[in-house]
């Protein structure tokens, strides 16, 4: 291996784990913000403690992306991500199904309706790709989960995956 390829090879596990930690750091703040919502929406997959599961959640967005980018215990958050994610998934179906059921009242104009529709087409289109999203999420951390988070980690890799047992 020469030395440019390797050189290569780090920058690319060190773009990979960037973006993959910014997809978690970039909404956690909004999430913060309006907590209310985060919690009511937590609560379309855990009715009991929605409250307890957000907070959970955030902090593995929080620490599991810092742990990914600077490579220390990656393999331990990239097995939290992907149940995560894959909860994550499950979430933006169920909200793309309460789209569907939406619907103005019989007093509406047309043009109201037409507008709804179209929005609602839209947030269908959103949410069914954000689920899909998910899924490339989910494969990512389960890469990190068997490979590592690669070269420039400042941990070695840990975890009954990094001992050879696959």
């Amino acid at each position: 291996m020469s030395v440019d390829s390797l050189n290569t090879d780090a920058l690319a596990w060190l773009v990979l784990r960037a973006v993959y930690a910014w997809m978690f750091l970039y909404p956690a703040y909004g999430l913060i913000k309006d907590w209310d919502s985060t919690v009511q929406t937590t609560a379309l997959l855990f009715k009991w403690r929605p409250d307890l599961f957000a907070f959970g959640s955030l902090l593995l967005m929080i620490f599991g992306a810092v742990a990914i980018l600077f490579g220390i215990y990656g393999q331990f958050a990239a097995i939290g991500f992907i149940g995560f994610n894959l909860g994550g998934a499950v979430l933006h179906y169920r909200l793309a199904r309460l789209l569907k059921q939406t619907h103005l009242s019989k007093e509406s104009t047309a043009a109201d309706q037409d507008a709804l529709e179209g929005a609602i087409s839209l947030g269908i289109v959103g949410h069914v790709t954000s689920a899909e999203k998910n899924f490339v999420l989910t494969a990512v951390a389960f890469f990190f989960a068997i490979k590592g988070t690669g070269p420039l980690s400042l941990g070695a890799g840990l975890g009954v995956f990094s001992v050879g047992v696959l």
